[in-house]
């Protein structure tokens, strides 16, 4: 159909029917408009859909609806504003935008209610409280500040917003600008969180990015020859930047400007203070590495230790000039490494070390620290200081530990066994100090002083705790793990507790929500409570290895756990902190399989993450949907696609044996944030998903499998049941994770009969 106007020139036609001809209906090549919108909008909402997904790990738990509805209302922008635009003209148009816009508010958490009834002030007050506290906060934030997750999402919302409204409004005209201009804030939708926590996969990562950039930006203008061998020669330098970048990354400047400057200017420094006050967590957070370690096995980094309980919280202070007896010979020599420590963006006069510590050679001398086997270095220590430890830090098994109940010196570890009980109108100088009698089998812990002051304090309670959780253990090992049942079981991880006189008793008996300081607080008072002599350690966990084999220890990893002394062994560590604590989360402590008898393995560093092929297959799926291009520019994903699905299908056909099933549980609660310490048992693990029967009953077969040489039957469903509860509280990505984590496994078909090996 056409219409034509006469004129000086001859009739002007216009061809109705080109506008939705196919795309080489000319030979052109040029993707029709109504194709060329439908990528454009595809790509909008795969590369918005990702920066979503890099946001969400801000939040614990992520609120992945609220995010969708965010992502939903970017995407009706680029979709629904055009065509307004096009068929009403632009104020109809910027109404509908800004309409959308204004629903971003309560869809980022903001009161309907207050929405509705436009209540702005009530609105601006809760955004204002938000960003008041969102310096003082931490990512992930797991807090309880409604207002502070708001402001949160609503920066989510805000760059999705942005992307959308350029790309809505933006004159056509501008081509290739357009386009960029609203990738930027979609950019850093993506890129602000890798900034704030260390990503896992980077380099992965970076290179979907960088295909769904490119999806996005040149997509729609893929027609013709040269521009899609442009398109595929993009992808491929993104691959080979992605297989490259590993090997450039050193985690060293390659030009030091640093050392040209000199004190031109200074570096930020980290400065931690180790004793305990329960509050608010206002650790330094900022993910940059503050030291490393070279040693040949992980362990926790010691700065203090915490031997005296004030009556309110762990403090460093001496306790006793009586020594305590030495380890055995055997256990300083299976226990004992020496550790490199390289200080890089740190400012301590606190020699960091592991365990129990010999003095090092630094310039200016060390003296003792307050508790024995740590050190103060007499001249700060900061960037550059590099000095050698020789250190002893012991992991014996559970067995060795049951065994270790008897010959407790009563002198050396009496102090151990106390705790300052505050008393009303009297000075804090002046309060009572309570001490316990030593554990013994089968009998309820009592109070060898001061027993009225304790009975008429705020501690009565949880000294009636004690009593409760070791009147059912037989050796001091048992009383320990009772109580780190008990706090396991009750309690929850969350860094922004209330701020309490009592903090512990208020911890065990009110809150029940808290980080490190309340949990190694609590565990280390119940044991001393219950006879065992215990103390609260500080510093920092393993870190993860870098491309140098060393640990590399950020600000993140400052954690603080308990140490309980055992004749022969000495100092033996215990953390009852959640695994979701991020000083935990981020790597792998030494777990089950570890102290499992007989099975060979010390490294606790963190697993080696393989490519996540599922996230890359995604990509590519929706690339290929989003641009309607040529396959080619597939090539990179699909092949990585193809190669994860062999690797999938290697695994799945495996049918490994006790040993292997139990280090692959290990690395699947590793992968999904919930690394074991060396105290967690496969007892106390099936107990932890006593929720859930069918993965209980896949744990205990390998626990039986393990020690009671028992080949227990196929549990139908069992190892999905635990993939379900392993991607619980992982937000978006938490199934794939979960997957990755575990994935699924060809069984035999025959059921395997319980019974003895070696009988019939």
């Amino acid at each position: 159909m056409s219409a034509g106007a006469a004129g000086p020139a001859g009739p002007i036609t216009i061809n109705v029917a080109a506008r939705f001809a196919p795309a080489d209906a000319h030979g052109s090549g040029r993707p029709s408009p109504l194709v060329a919108r439908l990528i454009r909008v595809v790509a909008f909402a795969a590369l918005g859909g990702y920066g979503v997904i890099r946001w969400a790990t801000l939040l614990h738990p992520a609120p992945t609806g609220r995010l969708l509805g965010l992502l939903g209302l970017s995407v009706a922008i680029v979709t629904l504003v055009p065509l307004l635009q096009e068929r009403l003209g632009r104020p109809p148009a910027v109404m509908a935008a800004a309409l959308l816009c204004l629903l971003a508010l309560p869809v980022a958490g903001l009161n309907w209610h207050d929405f509705l009834h436009l209540r702005i002030a009530a609105s601006a007050h809760a955004v204002g409280d938000g960003l008041s506290g969102l310096p003082a906060s931490f990512v992930p934030y797991a807090g309880a500040s409604h207002d502070i997750r708001t402001v949160i999402a609503l920066g989510a919302a805000v760059l999705l917003l942005d992307g959308a409204v350029v790309l809505a409004f933006a004159p056509s005209l501008l081509g290739d600008a357009r386009r960029a201009g609203a990738a930027l804030p979609l950019i850093a939708l993506a890129i602000v969180p890798s900034t704030l926590l260390r990503p896992e996969l980077p380099y992965l990562q970076g290179f979907v990015l960088f295909v769904l950039l490119v999806a996005f930006v040149w997509g729609e203008r893929a027609h013709g020859h040269g521009r899609r061998l442009a398109l595929v020669l993009l992808a491929v330098a993104g691959l080979a930047a992605g297989m490259i970048a590993p090997r450039l990354d050193t985690h060293h400047a390659w030009l030091d400007y640093r050392a040209w400057t000199g004190n031109l200017s200074r570096a930020h420094l980290d400065q931690f203070v180790w004793n305990q006050r329960y509050g608010p967590l206002h650790w330094p957070r900022s993910g940059h590495v503050v030291f490393t370690v070279a040693a040949a096995h992980a362990d926790y980094w010691k700065a203090e230790d915490l031997d005296v309980f004030n009556g309110y919280g762990w403090v460093s202070a001496p306790v006793s000039a009586t020594a305590l007896p030495a380890p055995s010979p055997a256990a300083l020599a299976k226990w004992s490494q020496t550790i490199d420590v390289s200080v890089s963006a740190m400012r301590s006069s606190a020699v960091i070390a592991s365990g129990l510590a010999a003095a090092p050679i630094l310039p200016g001398g060390v003296r003792p620290g307050a508790g024995e086997g740590t050190w103060v270095s007499y001249r700060s220590l900061g960037p550059g200081s590099h000095y050698s430890v020789q250190t002893y830090s012991p992991h014996p098994s559970p067995v060795q530990l049951n065994r270790a109940r008897g010959g407790y010196p009563t002198a050396g570890v009496r102090p151990y066994r106390s705790m300052t009980v505050p008393a009303s109108g009297v000075p804090p100088a002046r309060y009572p100090t309570v001490h316990f009698a030593p554990f013994r089998a089968g009998r309820s812990p009592s109070v060898q002083s001061n027993a009225r002051a304790l009975a008429a304090s705020a501690y009565a309670p949880m000294f009636a705790l004690a009593q409760r959780l070791a009147a059912g253990a037989h050796t001091p090992y048992a009383y320990a793990t009772a109580v780190l049942r008990y706090l396991d079981a009750h309690f929850a991880y969350n860094e922004s507790p209330p701020a309490r006189r009592y903090p512990l008793v208020s911890f065990l008996f009110k809150d029940k929500i808290g980080y490190c300081q309340q949990f190694s607080g609590a565990m280390a008072l119940l044991l001393r409570m219950g006879g065992v002599p215990a103390r609260v350690a500080a510093g920092f966990t393993s870190g993860s290895r870098d491309i140098h084999k060393r640990f590399a220890v950020t600000d993140i990893d400052a954690h603080a756990w308990v140490e309980a002394w055992f004749p022969r062994y000495g100092w033996v560590r215990f953390d009852p902190t959640p695994g979701a604590a991020p000083a935990r989360g981020g790597n792998a402590s030494a777990g089950i399989v570890k102290n499992l008898p007989g099975s060979i393995g010390t490294g606790a560093a963190a697993p080696r993450r393989d490519a996540q092929t599922s996230v890359t297959g995604s990509a590519g799926a929706g690339h290929r949907h989003a641009t309607g291009t040529s396959p080619w520019l597939l090539l990179p994903a699909g092949l990585l696609v193809i190669l994860g699905g062999l690797l999938f299908a290697l695994v799945a056909a495996a049918e490994p044996g006790p040993e292997q099933q139990l280090r692959e549980l290990e690395r699947a609660l590793a992968r999904t944030g919930r690394p074991l310490g060396p105290e967690v048992t496969l007892a106390a693990l099936e107990r932890r998903f006593r929720d859930s029967p069918a993965a209980a009953a896949y744990i205990r077969g390998l626990r039986l499998g393990r020690y009671a040489g028992l080949a227990p039957e196929v549990v139908p469903g069992g190892r999905r049941a635990l993939r379900e509860q392993l991607r619980r509280g992982l937000g978006m990505t938490g199934r794939l994770r979960a997957l990755w984590a575990l994935p699924p496994r060809a069984q035999r078909a025959r059921r395997r009969r319980w019974r003895r090996r070696g009988r019939h």
